[in-house]
């Protein structure tokens, strides 16, 4: 009975973790779309973009000094972290989240729905298993691994996700619980499948000719993306300061500074800079003909900088998915040597410099 019960609380998170990404990912993409797209159409006014910085920046700062006002005054760290497991905390997290990428945070959401799917297991785990400290916190696991397949949309990225996990919370991958994950993941594509969606990140159609050109650049994209957390950390360590500036400021007084400094860097980078990236892939590659290599380099210091400002200046969100399109520029711009390189393989090598680096840099994750 007892291992029923296991299995059907395996399905109940995986199912509400798989829920929760798809309408909170909804939500951000739709809002951004009407608001910046449709409403003021920030592509062709690009002045609009400071007003539109100011006002939503306001909402954002002033839904975290009310709903959550002891987090107001850290950064958002790594993949995030889940406070007590209870479902207003649950509701706090999505909706502060929502927030700051809705008022143009050059972020992700994987910072934010990662402490909400811990929080879903938790709160199923001490629903169900009162008395089991294990199994509630196996259940955390379950929702750290459903949401990494409903990322990629992927079960092999739900094995990852549980690789990763044991080794954050430092427990051994066990037969058992490769038996979860497989559970998990499956559970989270189906549904998923279900209500027809796509992978967060979308990349171009790839194969794969070898040649030692092509290996070259993959060598020389790892170089790349080491240096690029470097700098990623530099200008992190930079903004942090003018945070400590104004860290006794008002919080509509530290809005206006932040959407400030975010919005002159959208202004000057251009609009494929802006937002998390997932969606600005594929418009890059199509204007990477136009932009030239001078024009692709600017987009990738300017990435750079919005994410450094933003995690800086405390808007909620993640790094990895904004440093995907970081890696995705860097890609395109070794295509102009390489022709033949595979997309996907060096992004690979991009991200193997970008993580190998983080070990010192400690920035990403």
């Amino acid at each position: 009975m007892k291992k029923l019960l296991v299995v059907f609380s395996i399905l109940i998170v995986s199912t509400l973790v798989a829920l929760t990404y798809f309408y909170f990912e909804a939500a951000v993409r739709h809002s951004i779309h009407y608001i910046w797209d449709d409403w003021f159409n920030t592509g062709a006014n690009r002045l609009l973009v400071v007003p539109l910085s100011i006002v939503l920046g306001f909402l954002f700062f002033g839904a975290q000094h009310y709903l959550d006002p002891k987090s107001e005054n850290h950064e958002s760290h790594g993949l995030g972290s889940a406070p007590k497991p209870t479902v207003v905390n649950f509701i706090k997290v999505l909706l502060i989240g929502f927030f700051s990428l809705v008022a143009g945070a050059s972020l992700g959401p994987e910072a934010i729905l990662v402490p909400a799917s811990l929080l879903i297991g938790s709160i199923v785990g001490v629903k169900l298993f009162k008395k089991d400290k294990q199994l509630a916190g196996m259940l955390s696991m379950v929702g750290f691994i459903a949401l990494f397949a409903a990322f990629f949309d992927s079960f092999i990225a739900g094995i990852l996700g549980l690789v990763l996990v044991t080794k954050e919370v430092k427990v051994k991958v066990t037969p058992p619980l490769a038996v979860v994950a497989v559970i998990a993941s499956l559970t989270t594509v189906y549904v998923l499948s279900f209500l027809e969606s796509s992978p967060f990140v979308n990349t171009p159609p790839h194969v794969w000719k070898f040649s030692i050109q092509s290996l070259l650049a993959c060598i020389g994209l790892v170089a790349a993306g080491y240096g690029a957390t470097y700098l990623l950390g530099n200008a992190h360590s930079g903004f942090a300061r003018v945070r400590k500036a104004i860290h006794k400021r008002t919080w509509w007084q530290r809005s206006i500074v932040a959407a400030l400094g975010l919005s002159v860097l959208y202004l000057l980078g251009g609009s494929l800079i802006e937002f998390t990236g997932n969606e600005s892939i594929v418009p890059m590659i199509e204007q990477s003909a136009s932009l030239g290599l001078s024009g692709l380099i600017v987009v990738v210091l300017m990435k750079i900088l919005a994410i450094s400002w933003s995690k800086a200046m405390g808007y909620r969100g993640g790094l990895v998915f904004p440093s995907v399109f970081v890696a995705s520029t860097l890609v395109v711009i070794a295509h102009t040597w390489a022709p033949e390189l595979s997309f996907i393989v060096g992004l690979i090598a991009v991200l193997v410099g970008m993580f190998t680096a983080d070990r010192k840099v400690k920035i990403l994750v």
